[in-house]
């Protein structure tokens, strides 16, 4: 009865077993999983965002496919702000990034047609794209002590899906990685998207969460060589999620991004589902974005100079060089997988992901968020580390 894009099985694996076990029995939790700014008193909204949505809402109703101009003219006005440069004509607004990427699909992709996508990467990508009927290939970030695109598979995935690949996923910076491409990297990727016709697709929504001292994330906005398409939202950048409003920013050749307007303006005028009092409230949520990304900076500060403690005292765990975004991988002993050290830490009353779910080749890693309040941040690692030296 169910089309093939919906998947046959969607058994729970033993880690999901286990955690919603837990959750049943009424355990009490160490999340160090949380991606939620409002679930760890970082975002949401406040007094004055309320009251924007509140006074919106008796708006009549006047859709537009792109969204709203006095929206867009905000949102363009905000990557003006960050040095960012996309004309108000070329901002098309979303219910969410992931109607980004379904709504990006639908626009480059024939059913059958292949995304590549980075791994390790977002695990949300393939059922994305098997929703729209389009598969996805995949090209390393192979790690040497630092990550780095390996450009030979970059080229063995071009080869592998040859004439089929429609766009090239990057992420700025990647998650969980929290690495992003340098110069050299993003030339070679666009030489490549030239030669096979392929566009770029730029997930930027932790562009804006460098670590101290490290440099800010280079957005792929500006002058492109191909038709290059980046994403973001209200989500991360302004820690509002439940509010549903994401945007879709087009660069590269003028003839290109005219043709991509058309294509979404009739697209998104199917479905017209992002809400007039959040558009309304825009220029007020943005205004908001300041005063939330400074206790997410001071957050992730304290965060990793918890997480530099917990390695100092504990060798055997070591985490990997990164830069930017919301995530740290600890990479621990190989006695346990991935898996194993996910399952032994949940029963320890900690949730954190295994590396695998993230398509993470180096064994018996950890991806641990950065966005718990520290206390919790370090009773978790403190956890971890007796675990480690096998401590009970």
């Amino acid at each position: 009865m169910l089309s093939n894009r919906v998947p046959r099985s969607r058994a729970p694996n033993d880690w999901s077993l286990l955690l919603a076990a837990r959750r049943a029995a009424g355990a009490t939790l160490l999340d160090l999983s949380v991606t939620d700014p409002t679930a760890v008193g970082l975002g949401g909204a406040g007094e004055r965002e309320l009251a924007a949505l509140a006074d919106a809402a008796a708006e009549r109703y006047t859709p537009d496919p792109f969204g709203l101009a006095s929206a867009r003219a905000a949102l363009a006005a905000d990557h003006a702000a960050r040095g960012d440069r996309v004309g108000v004509e070329d901002l098309v607004l979303t219910a969410s990034t992931s109607e980004s990427y379904a709504h990006v699909f639908r626009l480059l992709c024939d059913p059958g047609d292949v995304v590549l996508a980075p791994r390790p990467g977002y695990p949300l990508f393939e059922p994305l794209a098997a929703a729209e009927a389009v598969r996805v290939g995949g090209y390393r970030l192979a790690f040497d002590g630092q990550w780095h695109l390996d450009i030979d598979s970059l080229d063995a995935a071009f080869a592998a899906h040859a004439g089929r690949v429609r766009a090239v996923l990057v992420v700025q910076p990647n998650h969980p990685t929290g690495t992003a491409l340098d110069s050299r990297e993003l030339a070679a990727l666009e030489e490549r998207c030239e030669r096979h016709g392929a566009a770029i697709v730029s997930d930027e929504v932790f562009r804006d969460f460098a670590w101290p001292g490290r440099p800010p994330v280079a957005t792929l906005l500006g002058e492109r060589r191909v038709p290059t398409l980046v994403l973001d939202g209200l989500s991360k950048r302004c820690g509002m999620p439940q509010l549903k409003l994401g945007w879709i920013a087009l660069a590269g050749p003028a003839a290109a991004r005219r043709e991509l307007r058309e294509g979404l303006e009739w697209i998104s005028d199917l479905f017209l589902s992002v809400g007039a009092p959040v558009q309304l409230a825009l220029p007020t949520l943005l205004a908001a974005r300041e005063g939330y990304q400074r206790r997410v900076h001071s957050r992730l500060a304290a965060n990793l100079g918890i997480l530099a403690r917990f390695a100092g005292a504990c060798p055997a765990a070591t985490p990997l060089a990164a830069g930017a975004g919301w995530a740290a991988i600890v990479r621990l002993p190989q006695r346990l997988d991935a898996e194993q050290w996910a399952l032994a830490l949940l029963e320890r009353g900690v949730v954190a992901h295994g590396g695998d779910l993230y398509d993470l080749e180096i064994p018996s890693c950890l991806v641990l968020s950065l966005l718990p309040e520290p206390n919790r941040f370090a009773a978790g690692l403190g956890r971890l580390a007796r675990l480690v030296a096998g401590a009970p």
